[in-house]
């Protein structure tokens, strides 16, 4: 019985295939009932398919957006770094060619005083860098012992030791260091002394009676025989009387910019006019 079922079943199924064969077949201008079935039952699916393949399709469009961009952000950053980088090297050389060319100014306003020799500074004391450092001329470039160094701002120190192409310079700042000195202002003379520290100097030997103020300008007094006359040392910060009562002394600030110093000057000689 079940048998019988299923072969009349399996040839109804052929007959209605075979009738929608023969129903496809041929040129016509319109689609069978059957075909207008099929289509409308397998229409939401191709609707489902298109939909994924969409979806699909989207997403690797975004994945391949975001890829891009994230290609470009890094390729524009890289280009800032590199732009931040070659901006710092112009605005370095910027302010070395303004240096420069004071140094060069000052050389020339200079030259019936002193003849200069221009040296980069190279190092510093490691230990205590305010009170000496070395710069890149020496006993070939015509640097002996006791030289006086200066910038176009103020006095910086002497030459104290020298190799073939170095030499170490005492800045004012450093304790042993000792400069005759006057004030510009009213003539008064004293010595400068270092303090040991980065900013300030002593002036001492000053007589109690001196008409000494804040604000006035120290320059070198000439005695010694190390330092030539006229070369400004700094300012006066602070006046009071010493302990005994009998002298007075000033802080001075270096006219110079001791901290920051990257060129120099050596004075090789001073004029008979001087």
């Amino acid at each position: 019985m079940l048998r019988s079922k299923a072969f009349w079943g399996f040839l109804v199924l052929l007959v209605l295939i075979l009738g929608l064969m023969r129903a496809t077949i041929g040129d016509r201008q319109d689609i069978s009932l059957a075909e207008k079935l099929l289509r409308d039952a397998y229409a939401p699916l191709q609707v489902a398919v298109y939909k994924v393949r969409d979806y699909i399709g989207g997403i690797e469009t975004a994945f391949g957006s975001k890829e891009m961009l994230a290609k470009r952000n890094l390729e524009l950053s890289r280009k800032l770094g590199r732009l931040k980088y070659e901006n710092q090297v112009l605005l370095e050389y910027l302010h070395e060619n303004q240096r420069l060319r004071d140094m060069l100014e000052f050389k020339e306003k200079t030259a019936d005083s002193y003849d200069l020799l221009a040296a980069r500074v190279i190092a510093r004391s490691p230990e205590l860098w305010y009170r000496s450092l070395s710069i890149d001329r020496g006993e070939a470039d015509g640097i002996n012992k006791d030289m006086v160094v200066i910038t176009p701002d103020g006095l910086v120190g002497r030459v104290i030791a020298t190799s073939a192409h170095t030499a170490e310079v005492m800045l004012i700042t450093d304790r042993e260091s000792a400069v005759g000195a006057l004030v510009q202002e009213t003539r008064t003379q004293g010595l400068v002394e270092g303090l040991g520290e980065r900013n300030q100097v002593k002036m001492i030997d000053i007589p109690y009676d001196a008409p000494l103020e804040e604000g006035q300008t120290v320059v070198t007094s000439g005695l010694g025989q190390v330092f030539p006359k006229g070369i400004r040392v700094g300012k006066v910060l602070k006046v009071a009387k010493e302990s005994n009562g009998l002298l007075k002394y000033a802080i001075v600030k270096p006219a110079a910019n001791l901290n920051s110093l990257e060129e120099v000057f050596v004075i090789t000689k001073t004029k008979a006019n001087q």
